[in-house]
């Protein structure tokens, strides 16, 4: 058996996840006491857990830099937290400032996720899927996603991406410990 094959077998299978959600106008609505829909952050929940995986926490935060370092200290201080996942901030306008926020934060990037995201998405949205900074890496031994805001990006980072390998990927990062 191969060593992948024999990882992913010892791989645990449901892990305990903490979402973000970065928008400003959203955070916004929220602080006025106004009915909010956060589209792509209940995706995500919705999505991990029909997948069989544990939801332990969920923020809301605004494109702002202490609030995103905030809510991911928050996260990945958390004993039970195996992967975070956010989503909003990853592209070029002024207010999207998660990638620089986090990334930096990285112990170790998984430069692989990107790679993949960008072409999976080129196959849906053509040439316009090289503008995102999605990413992922490894902090405090908890995986760290940071994704899109839109549903569409949000579904293929974790359906096509983020489910197959998380497993494998905490299997591999806590056996060498």
């Amino acid at each position: 058996m191969s060593a992948h094959k024999k990882h992913k077998e010892q791989a645990p299978t449901v892990l305990n996840y903490y979402v973000i959600s970065i928008s400003t106008s959203r955070y916004e609505k929220l602080q006025k006491k106004e009915p909010v829909v956060d589209e792509s952050g209940n995706l995500i929940k919705e999505i991990l857990i029909k997948a069989g995986q544990k939801v332990i926490g969920y923020d809301l935060v605004p494109d702002d830099k202490v609030k995103i370092l905030k809510a991911f200290a928050k996260a990945l201080d958390m004993d039970e937290v195996d992967v975070v996942v956010s989503t909003g901030g990853t592209g070029y306008s002024p207010n999207d400032v998660t990638v620089e926020t986090i990334r930096p934060l990285f112990d170790r990037a998984i430069e692989g996720f990107s790679d993949l995201f960008r072409l999976y998405s080129e196959r849906e949205i053509g040439s316009a899927a090289y503008l995102t900074k999605a990413s992922a890496g490894i902090i405090k031994n908890k995986l760290v996603y940071l994704l899109p805001g839109s549903p569409d990006a949000v579904r293929l980072a974790v359906e096509k991406l983020i489910l197959p390998e998380a497993g494998h990927l905490i299997y591999l990062m806590r056996s060498s410990r």
